[in-house]
């Protein structure tokens, strides 16, 4: 049998770092320090990871973050 779900890391520092990695891939010519956007992306998976949708948990983290990439700052709420 085919599993169609995507494996979501269970843990939050895995998901901080898939988070992270993908930000960094996507928002390399942004140039957002890296403190703040390690802060924006722990902010936006300690938001998310309490929901009840757990496994798009990484995939909207990266848009909140995206949002906070192109305001440069990470008290972002257009997302």
């Amino acid at each position: 049998m085919t599993d169609y779900v995507a494996k979501v890391p269970a843990d939050f520092d895995a998901m901080v770092a898939t988070v992270k990695r993908q930000a960094e891939e996507e928002c390399a010519n942004d140039q957002l320090s890296p403190p703040l956007l390690d802060r924006c992306v722990r902010e936006a998976v300690e938001v998310l990871r309490g929901s009840r949708i757990r496994t798009f948990v990484p995939l909207f983290a990266l848009r909140r973050v995206r949002c906070c990439v192109r305001a440069r700052t990470c008290a972002c709420d257009d997302w």
